[in-house]
């Protein structure tokens, strides 16, 4: 990965999503506006080609003006901006994401409003226990 893009998915790096994130935050502390995100983890065997395959799976399902992050080797998140109804919106994405990917991934989503600041974002993001798995009941 480089400062700006995934060498493999060409999604934003981790360094364009956070900063991303912090203004996006500053952004609805001042306005009360909301932003959403929604994680997804693929499982730790995947391979390189299903790994391509779900991130153009979000360029696909993904609207032009969210921004979509490769975080980390398996995961990705995708922040939902200007929505007035963003658990809405992120609950909808992580439906269409269960429609086209048939192999179990995990997913979480959260709505920032302002009142947490990046670190406590952050910190609730990577929150294990959030995560749900798409092929649960």
């Amino acid at each position: 990965m480089d400062n700006y893009r995934d060498s493999l998915t060409n999604h934003y790096s981790a360094n364009v999503f956070y900063d991303a994130l912090k203004r996006e935050i500053s952004f609805a502390k001042r306005e009360g506006n909301q932003v959403g995100l929604v994680k997804f983890l693929l499982p730790s065997n995947v391979s390189t080609e299903h790994l391509l395959y779900f991130a153009n799976e979000l360029d696909l399902l993904v609207r032009q003006h969210d921004l979509i992050s490769r975080l980390s080797e398996r995961e990705f998140v995708v922040m939902l901006r200007f929505d007035s109804e963003v658990t809405e919106a992120c609950e909808s994405l992580i439906s269409r994401v269960k429609s086209v990917e048939l192999r179990k991934f995990y997913h979480q989503s959260l709505v920032a409003d302002g009142t947490k600041g990046l670190a406590e974002v952050l910190v609730d993001l990577d929150n294990p226990q959030k995560l749900r798995s798409s092929k649960a009941k």
